[in-house]
């Protein structure tokens, strides 16, 4: 079960000025276990601002161990100006920004806003989000994709800690907790394609069935690239957004597959597999497998099926 924020539940008005008497905010306290396996929020709320708002770090609620972790801000509506580690962005309706709270930040309304905003922490929270920022090209606050749930599942996370009641039809158990702030992650790092675009139309998968019809010829992305008519530039971002690879490691991964395959299923050397893949050098071929693999070529190949 998880806990509530009595101000919020009480429906006592928020001590911060700017926030108007309608919002809400929860707290969660996770189990030992929560914090050890899963993602987990520590702290929630759903607020309705004046163009008065200005969170500082340096405010008492900042010091609260709730705060000083991850933070994903959702403008409903208005727009805001966030500050974190020394960037600045502003987030419009429908945009998400993500926060590090452990480190200098402040947010403010630019003009009367809502907004949701959750704090949570988890193993990896942080590689997430450096993943989600890299992957977007540097950028923190970002527009929620069509297809996308971001916005409902944080107002399942809400209720949830709203609602701490286990009979409750909104309570949430730590797992779905997790498993909901996952999925909100991952829907910010590889975006749900498009399923309007034809195959004809999608140049990605374009792509894959040209790198997987050669991929035992000399392949580079600008050769992929081209076979879909982009710039190597436009190419590699796109491809990596929507696959989480860049077209070199998909090409080498996919190599790597295929290897694997011949190695249990026919007699030829490493040497042979090692060109049939399309590898110019077996020493090249061995060095790609083992970092992919953990393994040698020769190693895997007596490893049972």
């Amino acid at each position: 079960a998880v806990s509530m924020n009595s101000i919020g539940q009480a429906g006592i008005n928020i001590n911060e000025i700017g926030v108007l008497p309608e919002s809400r905010r929860y707290y969660n306290t996770p189990s030992a276990i929560a914090r050890q396996l899963f993602f987990y929020p520590t702290e929630m709320g759903r607020y309705t601002l004046s163009d008065r708002y200005d969170f500082l770090d340096t405010s008492p609620v900042a010091k609260r161990d709730s705060h000083r972790n991850f933070m994903l801000l959702y403008v409903d509506a208005g727009a805001m100006e966030i500050f974190n580690d020394g960037r600045r962005a502003l987030a419009a309706p429908g945009q998400v920004a993500l926060i590090d709270c452990r480190k200098p930040h402040r947010y403010k309304a630019l003009r009367d806003a809502r907004m949701l905003f959750l704090h949570f922490d988890g193993a990896g929270t942080a590689a997430f989000f450096d993943q989600i920022i890299a992957a977007h090209s540097g950028k923190w606050v970002l527009s929620v994709p069509a297809g996308c749930h971001i916005r409902s599942d944080l107002l399942r996370i809400y209720d949830a800690l709203a609602h701490p009641v286990t009979l409750h039809p909104a309570s949430m158990s730590e797992a779905d907790l997790s498993q909901t702030i996952y999925r909100i992650l991952c829907e910010l790092l590889y975006p749900p394609r498009d399923q309007s675009l034809s195959p004809e139309r999608d140049v990605v998968a374009q792509a894959v069935i040209f790198i997987l019809d050669h991929l035992f010829e000399p392949l580079s992305v600008e050769t992929v690239a081209a076979s879909v008519s982009l710039s190597p530039s436009h190419f590699s971002r796109l491809f990596k957004a929507r696959t989480g690879y860049s077209p070199h490691e998909y090409i080498v991964l996919r190599r790597i597959d295929e290897a694997k395959s011949l190695l249990h299923t026919t007699s030829l050397s490493v040497k042979q597999i090692a060109f049939r893949v399309g590898y110019h050098s077996e020493v090249n071929f061995i060095s790609s497998f083992t970092a992919k693999t953990g393994m040698s070529p020769a190693a895997f190949r007596r490893m049972p099926l």
